[in-house]
């Protein structure tokens, strides 16, 4: 109890004018008329809304809507409003469509004391629709049902049918086969089988989308409404909960891989952490939580969300309900950590110019403890086509990861922008980092004007005596190729090559010789040069073996050494 008692405790802080209304979910159908307890509980939890379920192909009309009318006004006495949700106990979709709407445009006129109508259960899956999914059916069954509705109750809500999940992928295909038009709310149930994390955890989809199965994937239910034109459409939450039952998870890909529910505490916890949650995101008007009470003493999963226990007894989750629906519970706390790892590039740097033919190596940096990925892309002349199924991942498992990536050789000659950016274990992208380079020969507009493809940067020569070392960094930009370190010594008016050594150009060199013959000498780096890269040589360091001074002779054409 003490992790509800922390969360009751905390300050109070004033709801938003459009934060969800609160509202609960009674078991029975008609048969929740006879318990008087279930209404008492409404005005107890202060409750706005109550969600009954009519079976329209099990409905008795000698006393069903009698029934209901006597619910609907004792709830309209209570303050609290009322949802009927209409489907079939057999989970069978209805056969004859016109029937069925028929059948709601009369609801709708008996029952005009409703202020809403939703149009099936859970049409996305098989349990109350056979054959599912099928949404260009229920579109058809929801458009003759709007219809019918609105002539008889035209104030009347109607509401999309409710997702398994948050069936983002149901609901673009329903957007698909004409639902904009045909109704006033969209609808999600979160309540999913075997659920055991929080409302604020969550897992992303292969492409990158909040996870159909976390309690925040309806905001990806919110983005097809709005990609629709209908980001101005509530959601409505007509279920959410988390079921107290202890035993292994029985269904679904969790089955025998984790508990089948959480503990009492805690879903008395994420109660309010949901509803603060809902408070971030107006666009969710009404949240009702599944269940008022258990139904069946099995103590399964199914049958485990009540406020109440089957003997009657109220769960934590009921004083959570009521602190909220009194005005309490509320918190600053984020919901849900969507902030990505920054990133650190290590190479190249800007104005990087890359050889024909080379390679291009790629090193980042993240700190972040939750680090999954780096990622990288190109966007430039010919990187279109390269990069079309996204980016592409730095491989390795600490905070510095690289690769020598082939692909730049497909880049065609121009001006590029490499982007860099980290995701988290979630897969959440943090911010990226980016650096222009080019691709090309040094032609007017790819490389500064007047400069070398070729740089040899850090070129060092030590030493002292006969014994001398010339060393360097990999050249930048060129992974193809060889380097060759030539030792000349002067001879009368002249110099001969004594002493060559070659080296891969995409790799750090150290070149250390014992010279031949004491006297005056010179050293130079010499790439050799690839098709589109042109023979290039570095300046002279020029000695003597019996002096450590060193001086550079730069001829026409040669390359100052970078650092």
């Amino acid at each position: 109890m003490r992790l509800l008692t922390t969360l009751l405790l905390l300050a109070c802080f004033a709801a938003p004018a459009q934060a969800a209304e609160l509202g609960l979910n009674l078991n029975g159908g008609a048969a929740a008329g006879g318990d008087p307890q279930a209404f008492e509980d409404l005005s107890t939890l202060n409750a706005r809304w109550a969600r009954h379920f009519v079976f329209w192909d099990d409905f008795d009309p000698a006393n069903g809507y009698a029934i209901y009318e006597a619910m609907i006004a004792e709830e309209e006495r209570r303050g609290v409003k009322t949802l009927l949700t209409v489907t079939s106990a057999r989970g069978q979709p209805p056969a004859d469509r016109d029937a069925f709407a028929r059948f709601m445009g009369d609801l709708a006129a008996r029952l005009g004391g409703a202020d809403a109508f939703q149009v099936w259960n859970e049409a996305d899956e098989e349990i109350y629709w056979k054959g599912a999914p099928d949404p260009a059916g229920y579109v058809d069954l929801l458009r003759r049902s709007y219809a019918a509705v609105k002539r008889n109750a035209p104030g009347a809500t109607v509401v999309f049918s409710p997702t398994v999940g948050n069936n983002f992928r149901f609901l673009e295909a329903a957007y698909a086969a004409g639902a904009r038009g045909h109704f006033d709310a969209m609808a999600v149930h979160t309540d999913t089988a075997c659920l055991d994390r929080p409302p604020s955890s969550f897992y992303r989809e292969p492409d990158g989308r909040i996870g159909r199965f976390t309690f925040l994937g309806y905001r990806e239910v919110h983005e097809v409404m709005r990609a629709n034109g209908d980001g101005d459409k509530p959601i409505w939450m007509t279920e959410f909960g988390w079921s107290a039952a202890r035993h292994r998870c029985e269904v679904g890909a969790g089955a025998g891989q984790k508990p089948a529910g959480v503990t009492e505490e805690r879903q008395a916890a994420w109660l309010l952490q949901a509803m603060n949650c809902l408070e971030r995101d107006p666009y969710v008007n009404v949240a009702m939580w599944f269940t008022n009470r258990d139904l069946v003493n099995d103590r399964k999963m199914p049958n485990m969300y009540g406020l109440r226990r089957y003997n009657g007894s109220a769960r934590p989750a009921f004083t959570s309900f009521r602190t909220w629906g009194g005005g309490g519970g509320r918190t600053s706390a984020p919901c849900g950590d969507f902030d990505g790892p920054a990133v650190d590039l290590v190479a190249p740097g800007e104005g990087f110019v890359l050889a024909p033919g080379s390679n291009l190596i790629i090193r980042a940096r993240s700190g972040a403890r939750d680090l999954n990925r780096i990622w990288f892309r190109v966007e430039g002349p010919g990187a279109g086509p390269i990069f079309a199924d996204g980016p592409i991942s730095l491989p390795g498992d600490g905070a510095l990861r690289g690769r020598e990536w082939g692909g730049a050789r497909r880049l065609r000659d121009g001006t590029h922008r490499l982007v860099v950016y980290a995701t988290d274990k979630r897969d959440n992208p943090g911010p990226p980092v980016s650096i222009t380079f080019f691709k090309g020969a040094g032609a007017a507009g790819v490389a500064p004007s007047g400069s070398s493809l070729v740089r040899f940067p850090r070129l060092r020569l030590r030493g002292r005596g006969r014994v001398r070392v010339l060393s360097g960094g990999s050249l930048p930009g060129i992974t193809v190729g060889a380097v060759r370190v030539e030792w000349f010594h002067k001879r009368g008016r002249g110099w001969r090559r004594l002493h060559a050594r070659a080296f891969q150009a995409r790799r750090p060199f150290l070149a250390r010789e014992r010279l031949r013959r004491p006297g005056r000498w010179r050293v130079r780096a010499l790439y050799l040069g690839r098709p589109g890269i042109r023979r290039t040589a570095s300046c002279w360091f020029v000695f003597h073996t019996s002096s450590r001074r060193t001086r550079v002779r730069c001829p026409r054409g040669a390359v100052r050494p970078s650092r």
